[in-house]
């Protein structure tokens, strides 16, 4: 289950997605963003779109369905929890839901509010590799806000629960490409982080994508126990040492809205 990424390079980094099934020739595309590029990557891999699916109701991951529905006759997949806000919506997803790609492909729905209460994230796996389309809830280095519909303490459990569930092999295909300004913030909390200096100039030359084994080395968002993090956060913005595993979580994401 080929996953083909379509960055926009643009302002905010977009990245949509193109899941395809190569037996059948058809793809479900992912939060698509930048249409004409989307449209013309599944023209070039010979694909046609029966399916969109949007992870989260924001605008630039579920406002453009409606166009490329017209485009493609494609059924639109979202969040139940979205229902009223996201339009025209051929299939509600819930954990657990599966969404068939093809003839033989799933993607198994995972619930991942925080970012907004009604996010959801798509584990899949690619020859024997498994994959997250995680949206805006996980990022390269980094999480997702929470200033747009979301709530803190519940991205802090729903990341908690992710990096304890997948696989540590398990790559991550966000919805922006925010790595390498995530890999600085790291680096301003964390100046010896070795593993994030080492990633920094390749993220800024092109889009990479890691594994969640990779964010527990670069990302202070999975790391919220380590001295390391917790002496620059006391440096930087007086988080007293004993502080618990979730203040951490919250301090390094108000630093990161203010960076």
């Amino acid at each position: 289950m080929p996953v083909i990424a379509t960055p926009v390079g643009n302002r905010y980094d977009h990245v949509s997605y193109l899941v395809s099934c190569p037996a059948t020739g058809e793809a479900t595309a992912i939060d698509p963003f930048h249409l004409d590029l989307v449209l013309d990557t599944a023209r070039a891999n010979g694909l046609a779109i029966t399916q969109i699916v949007n992870t989260h109701e924001h605008w630039d991951h579920a406002g453009r369905n409606d166009r490329l529905r017209a485009e493609t006759g494609a059924r639109v997949l979202a969040p139940k929890a979205a229902a009223g806000v996201i339009e025209h919506v051929d299939a509600m997803l819930v954990e657990g839901s599966e969404i068939a790609v093809g003839e033989r492909h799933r993607l198994r729905v995972l619930e991942t509010p925080g970012h907004t209460m009604t996010h959801v994230s798509l584990l899949g796996e690619d020859e024997g590799v498994p994959f997250l389309l995680c949206g805006d809830t996980l990022f390269g280095a980094g999480v997702g806000n929470c200033g747009y519909g979301g709530h803190v303490g519940t991205l802090f459990a729903t990341v908690d629960r992710l990096a304890a569930q997948l696989a540590p092999e398990t790559l991550l295909y966000p919805g922006h490409d925010y790595l390498a300004r995530n890999l600085e913030f790291t680096l301003s909390v964390e100046p010896g982080n070795a593993r994030a200096q080492a990633l920094l100039e390749p993220a800024r030359a092109r889009t990479l994508f890691t594994t969640i084994a990779d964010e527990r080395e670069i990302s202070l968002f999975f790391r919220l126990d380590a001295e390391t993090v917790r002496r620059g956060l006391h440096e930087s913005a007086g988080l007293e040492p004993g502080a618990f595993r979730e203040e951490v979580f919250a301090a390094l994401r108000a630093m990161r809205d203010r960076w």
